[in-house]
């Protein structure tokens, strides 16, 4: 992401340092921080701000350069926003709920602090002062500046004191809205209690690690390890129906008002700024650059893929049918999974549980990381250092030619109580140019919520889980293999609506099929994926495909839709107006699926279309790999070095080009979902 145009946002987020001495310990991070720390340092580090912001002001303007006033300014809000440690972070990862409450308090206080410190207009009026000389900078320097004034731009440095105040206050109310929402995510709990008989369908594995309650039932939470297995296999319907409205209950009620809320502040923010709709202000210095592009990306994706949506619901209401001897004309939420599953188990013989016997987490990581190592001549070395759980597995990444340290790198797999939900990696620690003229080595991490090992087997993966791993390492590449100079346009600093094509480009490779014997061993025979399942599982890929998309499609055009309306809608009945118009399926009555869609609340507000636009990116250069062979070294150094290494220190565009050697095609994505035009 541009983070100088969203830097409020990011500096929100930071995850930081208590002061860059005290965040290694033997050249490494730690992780031992104590709620009452926070706030002193906090304070301490906001005092150090303000002294470097008047010291940059303080220059006068025939003197100023580069480095004492852009550069300057970079990091003194880099200083900043390494107040607080991993505390940041921990806040997602941490078992210690009352650590987590403070350091998600003070987030909050950060980001209205941020609100105050980034508008004001002397630091505006001195960078300006040397923005205004047209000063000659090398290719990274410019785009830095010009992306800089774009943020204080966006910080509303152009409105008069009235207005300025007014943007101020609506921006801490918003910050805390948004903390609010995701933390109502987090913390929301409910469960479902079955009997025995109501687990009729779900395998040994996946019962015994389920929470055995006194009166002798099992406790189904809304975790994915509990919710997609059970969704996908019980046979009692009126145990998945009741799962599925909890479900799309999350976050509360509380949730949608909050939502709303934020959609009025926004586009009041927008409009403050000269915009006419938040989406516009968003994609200003995006790939797609306006909402009427998107929209057109997206209704001609809708097109072309409602017809095969529309054959595959059709088909499997008439198996659904024929199965249970009734007359039904459509799916219902609850069903949809359940039915699709069972067809693909009798029609193309494919049992997701008894495919990830074939993937126990170990070999698959192992396999993944020897892969991406030979691909992009790296290698991966555990290392004992200090981590935030003992269930973390912590790597070292060195350049095999030279053995050169290049990154540190952990996974935390398993889920617990007060975890971040999803899967996603987290930049720790991003790599940049020192003041001291090293280059500062990134930590970055990944966070997911994959099955636990049980007494009995080890823990095992679903395909889905394997793609998502190799998608979420895509991010880890990104931020590990930076060579950018500058913070703001290290690793996935990149416009948002290309973020994700490193990321969908390596998923590609999980469905390869001397990939899927490398990564494979069952956990009892040691033999890896046979043959003819492995043409099984790649001739069922895109089953499904049709509605998939087209749903990826909808949460792009539901988010576009909240973020270009005059006025702000009715959430629940614009969703379920959405469903039904481009998806074609009915919701459950009172529940709010979009209480819990973090994605619109945390960051890709306006742009969840950037994972259907990225991914057309992300197939073409996959469609690269194919023509030179997928383990092809020098198609993968000529990546790492054009795209890898680059961040955001060239235009998306002009990247995408230097490794293609022309613009993007669509053609290699329709063919990956079955759509190849004739």
């Amino acid at each position: 992401m541009k983070k100088w145009i969203v830097f409020i946002f990011i500096l929100a987020q930071a995850a930081g340092v208590f002061g860059m001495e005290n965040m290694f310990r033997n050249g490494v991070l730690h992780f031992d921080y104590h709620a009452e720390e926070l706030a002193p340092a906090e304070a301490a580090a906001r005092q150090q701000l303000e002294k470097e912001l008047d010291a940059l002001v303080a220059i006068p303007d025939g003197q100023r350069t580069f480095e004492n006033t852009v550069l300057g300014y970079e990091r003194a809000f880099e200083h900043y926003g390494d107040a607080l440690g991993m505390s940041g972070f921990l806040s997602y990862v941490s078992t210690d709920k009352a650590f987590r409450d403070a350091a998600l308090a003070l987030q909050m206080q950060m980001s209205q602090y941020m609100v105050d410190i980034a508008t004001r207009r002397d630091v505006y009026r001195a960078i300006k002062a040397y923005a205004d000389t047209k000063p000659t900078l090398e290719p990274d320097q410019a785009l830095l500046l010009k992306d800089m004034m774009i943020g204080f731009k966006n910080s509303g440095m152009d409105l008069n004191d009235a207005d300025l105040e007014t943007f101020k206050n609506l921006n801490k109310e918003k910050a805390q809205y948004i903390i609010q929402f995701d933390k109502n995510i987090q913390e929301y709990k409910d469960e479902l209690d079955v009997t025995p008989e109501q687990l009729k369908g779900l395998g040994e594995d996946y019962i015994s690690k389920l929470q055995k309650t006194a009166d002798g039932k099992y406790r189904i939470t809304l975790d994915y390890p509990d919710y997609v297995p059970f969704m996908l296999n019980a046979d009692d319907a009126s145990a998945r129906k009741e799962l599925e409205f909890k479900y799309n209950r999350r976050g509360g009620h509380e949730n949608v008002d909050l939502l709303e809320k934020t959609l009025t502040l926004r586009r009041q923010i927008a409009q403050l700024l000269g915009y006419k709709t938040h989406a516009q202000l968003k994609l200003e210095n995006r790939m797609a650059k306006n909402p009427q592009r998107v929209f057109a990306f997206l209704k001609d994706l809708e097109k072309r893929l409602k017809p095969l949506s529309k054959k595959e619901d059709k088909n499997l209401i008439a198996y659904k049918n024929e199965k249970t001897g009734g007359k039904s004309r459509t799916l219902l939420p609850y069903e949809s999974g359940y039915w699709a599953n069972k067809y693909k188990k009798e029609h193309l013989d494919l049992d997701s549980e008894k495919i990830k016997e074939y993937f126990p987490s170990d070999v698959v990581i192992s396999g993944m990381l020897d892969l991406f190592g030979n691909l992009f001549g790296i290698a991966f070395e555990p290392v004992n250092i200090p981590v935030w759980h003992p269930e973390v597995k912590a790597f070292k990444i060195v350049n095999k030619a030279d053995r050169a340290l290049v990154a540190y790198f952990y996974m935390d797999l398993y889920p617990r109580e007060g975890k971040y939900k999803h899967a996603a990696c987290f930049d720790l620690v991003g790599g940049q140019e020192k003041e001291d003229g090293t280059y500062q080595v990134p930590f970055v991490a990944i966070v997911a919520n994959m099955n636990k090992p049980s007494a009995d087997t080890p823990s095992l993966l679903k395909h889905g889980e394997v793609s998502t791993l190799f998608h979420e390492f895509g991010h880890v590449l990104h931020n590990a293999l930076t060579k950018a100079r500058y913070g703001s346009q290290a690793g996935t600093s990149v416009s948002w609506d290309f973020v994700e094509a490193p990321s969908q480009m390596l998923e590609r490779w999980a469905w390869n099929p001397q990939v899927l014997k490398k990564i494979s061993r069952h956990y009892k025979t040691g033999e890896p994926l046979p043959d003819a399942l492995i043409e099984k599982m790649i001739a069922a890929k895109n089953f499904g495909a049709g509605g998939v998309y087209l749903r990826q499609n909808f949460f792009a055009q539901y988010d576009m839709t909240l973020h270009t309306r005059a006025k702000t809608p009715d959430t629940t009945k614009t969703y379920f107006y959405l469903t039904k118009k481009i998806r074609g399926l009915p919701l459950t009555k009172n529940t709010y699926p979009q209480a819990s869609f973090g994605h619109i609340m945390g960051g890709y507000d306006a742009g969840y279309y950037g994972y259907l636009w990225s991914e057309v990116i992300a197939e073409d250069f996959f469609h690269e790999f194919e023509k030179s062979g997928v383990f092809n070294p020098q198609t993968g150094l000529k990546f790492r070095r054009e795209i890898l290494e680059k961040g955001g220190t060239l235009d998306e565009e002009q990247m995408v080009q230097n490794f293609l050697g022309r613009k993007e095609d669509m053609g290699p994505f329709l063919k990956s979902i079955g759509l190849e035009e004739k």
